[in-house]
């Protein structure tokens, strides 16, 4: 009897055991990252005050998603030719960008700034930064 349940015993273990290996890998997957915008190859602290936390990297999609602070001022990001648009949230006063990539490497983006008043636009520039990872 007390071999029966020893052997129940052993196979529930090993049952979560594997539940839980399963699970890890999902979790593994996405993690964050500190970085900061460099411009001309060194710290650019004004626009590194934008950013808003680490950033969020999704290796399993490949993405990196990068939150800036401040106002609807982020239109859009470029790497290379290819441009990607930012999501605007006004209740956080948030602006969300989902890129390609890892933080395997540091790399280059063009980050589109518009700042208007009403309906009079004031500024509307590309930057060209550099995501460094910490």
């Amino acid at each position: 009897m007390m071999t029966k349940t020893m052997k129940r015993s052993v196979s529930f273990l090993l049952m979560m055991v594997f539940a839980l290996v399963m699970v890890v890998p999902a979790f593994a997957a996405t993690h964050t990252h500190a970085y900061e915008f460099y411009y001309d190859g060194e710290y650019h602290e004004h626009s590194s005050g934008y950013i808003s936390g680490d950033a969020s990297i999704d290796d399993t999609a490949g993405t990196v998603t990068l939150k800036l602070q401040g106002g609807n001022y982020f239109p859009q990001i470029k790497i290379g030719a290819t441009s990607y648009n930012g999501s605007y949230n006004a209740t956080t006063g948030l602006t969300t960008f989902v890129l390609p990539g890892s933080d395997a490497a540091n790399f280059d983006i063009s980050l589109h700034v518009v700042v208007a008043i009403g309906p009079i636009t004031v500024h509307d520039t590309w930057y060209d930064l550099e995501v460094h990872w910490l």
